[in-house]
């Protein structure tokens, strides 16, 4: 059965394989204009070689796709593609940049996920492509305190994705065996109904046959009437009311176009509010004398919510719950193509602990992530929903300030300076102060970065004018204080 599964399937597996060697390629080669940044840098040359080897290797088998004509040979080209994109991955993420967190992380989702390989196959790269870029990261000086924690995260990454891949091949599998259940006994329905009912029952997952002009139910099986309720029992209008339009539309285009749908992702909603992601497998058949179109349906809801969970686990702080590093960038990039794009004003400020590596030193690290997650707190008191506040480093935070000019984003800062200040932790003798420094952008700046080092300069400026200080960057005379 297997066998036949990935011989039907072959073609469309092909497609896939060549679009992941493209997709490969095209995006290594942009990362060779983002590498340029970096020339004259010890690491240069064999983050050059690693891209290099990447492009080759992705090309090479994107030819060699053309040769294969059964599936243990695609199996095998995605194998040997495999070994040299993981040696460039430890390559890459030794310079310890955000970009290596990234491609640590990213890299396993590619090979569980994006590659038919078979289960053994993409179990050995996955693990194998965290091993070596996890080495890769730790091999060069300083290694990191977080190092345990970065290898446990892994670790559960790797059983969360492989949990996920499970799970999406028996749900491929069902339905394929599903569909050509439901096919095959539809063109001797006449003749074999109990067969037929016997076979609907057998599928573990909601079935259900629909005639084509009535829109009503001719036949469904337990597993349906359980899903949807008594709207899936025989001689009951189509189940259209879970659809929504503009899917059902596209739905019923497909299968007008081409006679049968598979893995068509959708979301379906019930009267009471319950909404269910779901991936359907459909097939136009004559029931007796009836056109009609049986439908299997595959609850995806958890997997999608864990996909959600991980994306949003990839852009969180995990101490304070506050935005990463990665997510500010990205959230200021899309604010600064808005700002120049309407004209209206952003600001950035940087927030710095005064004294925070005393308080580590004297109380411990519980203590400063006791005062990180309190200063987190109060960011989220204080800001409003379209404000962005994220924990870029150590005791460092940014505050992204869409519509906001730089007295409003003084104004701002200086109320988390005030909330601050003097604020005693519970069972220590300790207070705690904070400096910032604000910036606005300017008219044709189209990244972060110079808005960013201009407010981390008045944050520096309000540490050295005796702390407790919240300054801004001004346009001529420098910046300029508030004093506390």
């Amino acid at each position: 059965m297997e066998a036949k599964y990935r011989a039907e399937r072959l073609p469309e597996t092909l497609r896939h394989v060549r679009l992941a060697f493209l997709g490969a390629f095209g995006v290594n080669v942009l990362f060779y204009l983002s590498d340029w940044r970096f020339y004259g840098q010890p690491h240069f040359p064999a983050a050059l070689a690693a891209r290099t080897a990447i492009v080759a290797a992705s090309l090479l088998c994107l030819g060699l796709t053309g040769r294969v004509r059964a599936f243990p040979q695609l199996d095998r080209l995605c194998a040997g593609w495999s070994v040299p994109v993981i040696a460039a991955g430890a390559i890459l993420v030794t310079p310890h940049t955000d970009v290596a967190l990234f491609i640590i992380f990213v890299l396993p989702v590619i090979f569980y996920l994006a590659l038919p390989m078979s289960f053994s196959r993409t179990l050995a790269a996955g693990l194998g492509c965290s091993a070596a870029t996890l080495a890769g990261y730790l091999s060069q000086a300083p290694v990191r305190d977080t190092a345990v924690g970065l290898g446990l995260a892994m670790l559960t990454e790797n059983v969360v994705l492989a949990l996920l891949l499970i799970r999406a091949n028996r749900l491929q599998r069902l339905a394929w065996d599903a569909t050509r259940a439901a096919r095959a006994a539809g063109e001797g329905l006449a003749q074999h109904r109990q067969a037929l009912q016997t076979v609907l029952q057998a599928v573990p997952a909601p079935l259900v046959i629909v005639a084509r002009d009535s829109r009503r139910v001719l036949q469904s099986n337990d597993a349906a009437r359980a899903f949807f309720g008594e709207a899936a029992c025989q001689g009951r209008p189509a189940l259209d009311s879970f659809f929504d339009r503009r899917e059902l539309a596209r739905l019923a285009g497909r299968l007008r176009d081409r006679g049968h749908v598979e893995e068509f992702e959708t979301r379906l909603s019930w009267p009471d509010g319950t909404v269910r992601d779901v991936l359907l497998a459909a097939t136009r058949i004559v029931f007796g004398s009836v056109e009609a179109v049986v439908a299997i349906v595959m609850d995806i809801t958890g997997r999608k919510e864990m996909e959600a969970h991980l994306q949003l686990l990839a852009n969180t702080d995990p101490l304070t719950g506050l935005a990463n590093r990665a997510r500010f960038f990205a959230a200021a990039a899309a604010a600064i193509r808005r700002t120049q794009r309407e004209g209206r004003p952003l600001s950035v400020v940087m927030l710095d602990l005064d004294h925070f590596k005393a308080i580590n030193d004297t109380h411990g690290p519980e203590a400063g992530d006791a005062f990180l997650k309190a200063l987190a707190g109060l960011c989220r008191d204080l800001l409003r929903g379209q404000y962005l506040a994220a924990r870029i480093g150590g005791e460092e935070f940014a505050l992204l300030l869409p519509d906001t000019d730089t007295a409003g984003a003084l104004a701002l800062a200086d109320r988390l300076r005030l909330a601050t200040a003097g604020r005693p932790l519970a069972g220590l003798d300790q207070t705690v102060t904070l400096s910032a420094g604000v910036s606005e952008v300017r008219a044709g700046e189209t990244t972060v970065d110079a808005v960013l080092s201009r407010a981390d300069q008045a944050l520096y400026a309000a540490k050295h004018a005796g702390r407790n200080h919240v300054l801004v960057y001004g346009d001529l005379l420098g910046p300029d204080a508030l004093k506390n």
